[in-house]
């Protein structure tokens, strides 16, 4: 009787570890429940829960930074965030705990974050009215860029920490590809909240249509309206993520011997499709620093211009997102990748042409009327909505394509370095970007305070915003894609790389196992 009982556990336990051979071999699986489908999309969504994309407009017209100081303060920030980058990703790539390799930094990201973040919005109200329009007010200055040190710190901890974690968070492609698909389309509506906020309370007050009861200025209710909104976005976003790292799971798992930097820098560094993708990440992140929305604002005097212009696009955006997983089983992830970069931006450029050398009736070029550009632009908020969900989702796939192969390769995965390294690399044109584009600003007589007391730009400075804002962008996206031609997993070979990683992966599992049952009978 006890012969059959233990034949019957052996032919149990035999059935069982078949099952999770088959589960973990398996490139098709869901292993992300409801609540933690939900808490990621919460929790990506916060991710840019924020109004950053006004940062410009605030420390030029509000806070007042002078633009040589900008200028001075954005090449040392440089260093520093070069030097960072490598810090931070060598603390990480060691870190081994109860929680995971990641999870511990992705609190970090949350309120410590969000406190930083707060004063730093709030600055203007730790000086008199006077110092902060003393452009050149060195203790402003100086809080200011101690404020952005620290952000930019505490900013590479979560990111590299989210970069690395989302590649653990499921084993299988498919099932991130529709995490991705559905957070990345909550996302383009919960994290624009804040900005349509900001961005129709400046329209509201610069024509009038908000009347201040204690008889405040434009000027004075622009700058209430962003030190209202900014703190407030920053708090919320904290909570949630500090509360999403309490749910957090990696079911990637690491190695337990800790990887020397040196070598994680060499093998990131000597893999052809890694390398190619940091390649084409630095050429990409050339740029002018004016975009669409200094254009909307300072141009056409229109802040909510795109919110308007993008109404049509709405019953497109989801098209990307709903099919992405049917596409990624047809083409390669590169492919995708270069289609949706490709489509998104590279209508930019008939857009410029149509702005800069057509007139209307008065004579004016097209780009200065705003009823003359809005048909244009729906036009091109269609196509980019259209191709806008293969271009998120490719994004972070083609990064996560990268970690997995490494690990494929090389047998451990070195995600952190990779962000580290993926960011030095990217980071250098960036921060050239960061020292230039003050300067470009003062070479196109750019008036930084012009919004915010209600006069024109000068005409010279509006037509360069309109090119910086569009064609340039294009030109760089175009350019940021000819690596990807060498980058050299094709679907047959993406595919075959999970298959086996998956093989991999459950063989360890199972060893893993033997060695904990034995040492429990010992």
């Amino acid at each position: 009787m006890n012969d059959d009982r233990r034949t019957l556990t052996y032919a149990d336990e035999l059935r069982e570890v078949n099952g999770r051979l088959h589960e973990l071999v398996d490139v098709d699986r869901r292993v992300l429940d409801r609540r933690q489908t939900v808490g990621y999309m919460l929790f990506d969504g916060s991710r840019d829960f924020n109004i950053d994309g006004h940062k410009d407009l605030f420390q030029d017209s509000i806070l007042k930074i002078s633009f040589p100081l900008q200028s001075s303060f954005n090449f040392f920030a440089g260093i520093w965030d070069i030097v960072d980058d490598f810090i931070v990703g060598s603390i990480i790539e060691k870190t081994r705990t109860r929680w995971g390799k990641f999870v511990p930094y992705i609190f970090v990201g949350g309120l410590p974050y969000a406190v930083v973040a707060s004063l730093y919005w709030l600055l203007p109200l730790f000086f008199s009215q006077a110092h902060v329009d003393d452009k050149n007010y060195l203790p402003k200055f100086f809080a200011y860029a101690i404020l952005n040190l620290a952000l930019e710190f505490l900013s590479n901890i979560r990111n590299v920490a989210i970069d690395g974690y989302l590649s653990t968070i499921t084993p299988y492609p498919s099932d991130r590809r529709r995490l991705l698909a559905i957070s990345s389309y909550f996302r383009i509506i919960y994290s624009r909240l804040p900005d349509i906020a900001v961005e129709f309370a400046l329209d509201f007050i610069k024509n009038g249509l908000v009347v201040s009861k204690k008889n405040r200025t434009t000027d004075q209710m622009i700058r209430l309206s962003m030190l209202t909104v900014g703190p407030a976005t920053t708090v919320i976003a904290g909570l949630v993520i500090t509360w999403y790292a309490t749910i957090a799971r990696e079911r990637v798992h690491q190695k337990i011997e800790r990887p020397r930097i040196i070598d994680s820098l060499r093998i990131v560094m000597t893999h052809r499709p890694v390398l190619l993708y940091m390649i084409s990440n630095a050429l990409g992140s050339f740029g002018t620093g004016l975009t669409t929305n200094d254009y909307y604002r300072q141009v056409l005097n229109w802040t909510t211009f795109e919110t308007f212009a993008g109404i049509p696009s709405f019953f497109f955006q989801p098209i990307g997102f709903a099919n992405y997983n049917k596409l990624a089983r047809r083409f390669s992830t590169r492919t995708l990748y270069m289609v949706g970069q490709v489509f998104a931006k590279s209508f930019y450029i008939p857009l410029y042409f149509y702005g800069m050398f057509l007139k209307n009736k008065k004579g004016e070029r097209l780009f200065t009327d705003r009823w003359a550009m809005l048909p244009v632009t729906a036009v091109w908020e269609i196509i980019y909505a259209t191709f806008w969900g293969v271009r998120t989702i490719s994004i972070d796939e083609i990064r996560n394509e990268c970690n997995d192969y490494l690990e494929w390769k090389c047998g451990f995965r070195s995600e952190a370095m990779l962000s580290a390294a993926s960011a030095f690399i990217t980071k250098i044109p960036s921060r050239i970007n960061g020292v230039l584009q003050p300067k470009y600003k003062e070479w196109t007589d750019y008036d930084m305070t012009a919004y915010t007391e209600g006069r024109e730009q000068p005409e010279r400075a509006q037509k360069w915003i309109f090119a910086m804002a569009t064609l340039f962008p294009a030109i760089i996206v175009l350019t940021s894609m000819i690596p990807m031609f060498w980058f050299n997993i094709d679907k047959n070979t993406r595919d075959r790389m999970y298959r086996e990683l998956n093989e991999r992966r459950s063989a360890e599992a199972e060893r893993v196992k033997r060695e904990a049952d034995n040492g429990n009978e010992s």
